[in-house]
């Protein structure tokens, strides 16, 4: 009698799984991708003090993005992502600071000469 009154909400279950897991584990977004790497760079930069971001650096990477033929949803899902990643790396380097060594902080500074001149093709 117990096995019926367990199998309902077991086969409801696998039933609501399946299409949710479908939703969960669409395509990459490769704009999403490159949004955490420029997070990461710039948020690394500026521990480096290898180079400040401009001001308008995350718009002239989502209007880089739109030309590159990304969709609207992509476009709000970088810079989510952006955004993200940048609270989550300033976040960390104030609980765990990582110095920076002189090569490293050489070749943060090169990406970012490229960043603030709005060459995002690195990504």
């Amino acid at each position: 009698m117990i096995v019926p009154f367990l199998a309902r909400p077991l086969a409801l279950v696998g039933l609501v799984a399946l299409p949710l897991a479908a939703c969960v584990s669409g395509p990459a977004n490769p704009s999403a991708s490159r949004a955490a790497e420029l997070a990461s760079l710039v948020s690394r930069s500026v521990a480096c003090r290898a180079g400040a971001p401009r001001a308008n650096t995350l718009e002239r990477f989502i209007a880089a993005e739109q030309a590159r033929g990304a969709t609207p949803e992509q476009l709000a899902s970088a810079r989510s992502t952006y955004v993200t990643v940048s609270e989550a790396q300033t976040i960390n380097q104030g609980i765990r600071p990582q110095a920076c060594a002189p090569d490293e902080r050489a070749a943060v500074r090169e990406k970012m000469t490229q960043v603030r001149a709005g060459d995002f093709s690195a990504f």
